[in-house]
């Protein structure tokens, strides 16, 4: 009996040991999970003043010189209502901070396409040239340039059925007479009579364009209006600007014609390039007659989502 009271008496000593020795793991685990996690940069940012969901999501979202960054700053929500943007490009962090500091008024999709537009600058200050190798996608406004030697690609004639001016004056590339052929023959059906007015232009044709609007006008209106050399889409040759037949720039808007053309264009592969609504954007009036082939996706992707090309290149093609 001595014996069995012995062994047991071990059996209690081994266990009562052995839960000491558990309970002194877990208290270390418990306590080095602390110690770690005090370490994060959730803990970090709660400690901050951030609420937890929101250090998740800033942790999740920023790399770790960003959050760095956020830490040495007051207690602010722009970060994430910045990063929520449809359109945030994150190597675009600091200038979209930069922006909203100086425009604290304008809402975070403003300042989001300001920036990735580049409209948050001067125009033609910070120029750079075009990246020729986009094609049809290839981005010309007032920071982007052609060089004045460059020129298109097959450009084809646009017959005089399709075109005012004198016979073989009017040029686009393959892609885009081709696309305006489908267009104009869609259009045709539902009684319209497109015209192409001017389309492939170039360095030197428009130098002389922008230069009449400035002795005309002056410089603010010329550049409101027309292009500078370099800066016109009309010398990548993907570029017509249309009208019904009989109609001019004035009445053109106000026709059943634009009307079509403005819900079905994208279906072409075309743009209206400088809506109304986006002035601020594209840097130019309204000008319902100037259409640019990009492509049936990009067209139907610009169109249902209501942005200009300079935000899709922006964001998808650059």
């Amino acid at each position: 009996m001595k014996l069995k009271k012995d062994v047991l008496n071990k059996i209690l000593i081994i266990g009562g040991i052995i839960i000491l020795l558990g309970v002194g793991i877990y208290s270390y685990v418990k306590i080095k999970a602390k110690l770690d996690y005090e370490k994060t940069y959730e803990y970090k940012l709660i400690t901050k003043g951030y609420e937890k969901d929101d250090a998740v999501k800033i942790t999740k979202t920023f790399k770790e010189q960003e959050i760095e960054y956020i830490l040495n700053q007051d207690v602010n929500d722009i970060y994430l209502k910045i990063a929520s943007d449809k359109y945030f490009i994150y190597d675009k962090l600091y200038d979209y901070l930069d922006y909203q500091a100086q425009n604290e008024d304008k809402e975070i999709r403003e300042i989001v396409e300001r920036v990735n537009t580049n409209t948050n600058k001067k125009y033609y200050e910070e120029a750079t040239p075009t990246d020729i190798s986009k094609k049809e996608l290839m981005l010309v406004n007032k920071y982007t340039y052609l060089d004045e030697t460059y020129e298109p690609e097959e450009l084809v004639t646009i017959p005089p059925t399709y075109s005012y001016g004198e016979i073989g004056s009017q040029k686009a590339t393959q892609s885009t007479y081709d696309a305006f052929l489908n267009m104009w023959n869609a259009s045709h059906e539902q009684g319209f009579y497109l015209m192409v007015n001017s389309s492939y232009r170039t360095h030197e044709k428009q130098q002389s364009v922008y230069d009449d609007y400035k002795k005309s006008y002056g410089t603010e209106y010329a550049d409101s209006i027309a292009a500078r050399p370099g800066y016109s889409e009309h010398q990548t040759g993907y570029t017509l600007d249309i009208f019904e037949m009989n109609t001019s720039q004035k009445t053109f808007p106000e026709t059943e014609s634009y009307k079509w053309l403005k819900e079905n264009a994208h279906k072409y592969g075309f743009i209206q390039r400088y809506p109304e609504d986006k002035v601020d954007i594209t840097g130019y009036n309204f000008e319902s007659w100037h259409y640019r082939y990009v492509g049936v996706e990009a067209a139907t992707y610009i169109y249902e989502n209501n942005i200009t090309f300079d935000e899709y290149y922006a964001y998808f093609v650059k």
